[in-house]
């Protein structure tokens, strides 16, 4: 199975698995005790259910802007966001009780949230990650992400003091 997005493959089954461990485990073990995470895109699933794996793990906030793309993967590839291995877990990952989805653009939730020029409205997170759209396809998206606007100036508001923030590049 793969998953294509407005015509761009986002992810396959050969390698999602290898690819979503290292997007993942690394940041969270970088950390000394991860308890909020936010995961930008990763509307299939895995993002979270890698997420999900650390006991540590208390909250997840899941900022995904198409809701189908979630939709679709619950019904067509369940074994992405399986998480019915996982003590107290519901079998879908998006149904655990630590998750909390917002269907919106992520850029503009983490602007709105955290603005630069003020106090954050929300808890920050431990730990950040980036797993929305390949930056090599989109190069609009790495323009958001590397020109040091007001996406990636509200990012150091977003995280504890030690804090940690990975993107695929």
């Amino acid at each position: 199975r793969m998953v294509f997005l407005d015509g761009v493959m986002q992810s396959r089954r050969t390698g999602e698995a290898a690819y979503h461990e290292t997007l993942i485990h690394p940041s969270l073990f970088a950390h000394k005790n991860p308890k909020r995470v936010a995961i930008i895109g990763g509307g299939e699933g895995a993002s979270l259910r890698e997420v999900l794996k650390h006991a540590t793990v208390e909250h997840v906030m899941m900022i995904e802007i198409d809701e189908m793309m979630v939709d679709l993967s619950r019904k067509y590839i369940p074994s992405w966001s399986d998480c019915s291995m996982l003590v107290g877990s519901a079998p879908s990952c998006f149904d655990d009780p630590r998750v909390e989805v917002q269907y919106m653009d992520a850029f503009q939730w983490f602007i709105d949230n955290f603005p630069v020029d003020g106090s954050p409205i929300i808890a920050p997170f431990d730990v950040i990650i980036m797993d929305a759209l390949d930056p090599q396809v989109r190069k609009e998206f790495v323009n958001a992400l590397y020109d040091e606007g007001p996406f990636l100036k509200s990012i150091p508001n977003a995280l504890e003091e030690t804090g940690v923030f990975i993107s695929q590049v």
